[in-house]
């Protein structure tokens, strides 16, 4: 379970901080300052109903999930952190009759970044490893399957739009290769195509992302780190 779309009152918060610096706690030493037991008692059946908190004889203490919880809170401002997201980008290759390189890629029908053209994407899930995210996203999107999967870059993509950072997304770039199966030309979110370089350069009118790169190796690459900040463009 993923703590970090949970909204907390404030005094639940307030108790979880305090749970945060011991192990067990009694009741009493719980009190926050100018709250009555019985409203105590009532944001402590709160957390401990959404497992938060746990009771053990007369202590309180700390369930994993409440950990998880506190382990994301600032410090100045008792409020959750917001941080950076995890996602990956599919860079998905094959060769034409002709001997020519195709990419796969993707016309974006939901907001953010609305009819932005590029590599299939999608975010990990809490607990998933990045190429299992890579498989699974592929196959949810597009309806193919690969056989080879190669991390090539990590990158950190941070926007500012009117001077408040909108997205910061640490992206897994896999090289993916030998695919099978039917593509799915068009789902409610998206639409996939498959385009030569040549012909991409002809197509004028596909609005791309703004950090979009297109390259026709089909060797890896060894691995590499980037991180860019730059404005907002068609979030």
């Amino acid at each position: 379970m993923s703590t970090t779309n949970i909204k907390l009152h404030y005094y639940q918060i307030e108790l979880v901080k305090k749970l945060s610096q011991a192990v067990f706690i009694r009741f009493n030493d719980l009190i926050i300052k100018g709250l009555e037991s019985e409203h105590m008692n009532y944001h402590l059946k709160k957390l401990i109903n959404l497992g938060f908190v746990q009771k053990m004889s007369s202590k309180y203490t700390l369930t994993d999930i409440g950990k998880d919880y506190s382990n994301m809170l600032d410090e100045n401002s008792s409020l959750p952190e917001k941080q950076p997201k995890t996602s990956i980008i599919i860079h998905a290759k094959r060769k034409n009759p002709k001997g020519q390189v195709e990419h796969l890629l993707s016309k974006r029908l939901r907001q953010p970044y609305f009819g932005k053209v590029g590599h299939p994407t999608g975010k990990v899930k809490f607990g998933e490893k990045v190429q299992e995210a890579a498989e699974r996203e592929l196959f949810e999107e597009t309806g193919l399957k690969a056989k080879k999967f190669y991390l090539e870059r990590i990158y950190r993509k941070m926007r500012k739009k009117d001077g408040l950072w909108v997205q910061d997304v640490i992206f897994f770039i896999f090289l993916v290769k030998d695919l099978s199966s039917k593509l799915i030309a068009k789902t409610p979110l998206q639409e996939n195509f498959w385009i030569s370089g040549n012909a991409l350069k002809k197509r004028a009118s596909l609005d791309l992302y703004d950090d979009f790169t297109l390259d026709d190796h089909m060797t890896p690459k060894p691995l590499t780190f980037t991180e860019i900040s730059a404005e907002a463009k068609g979030f």
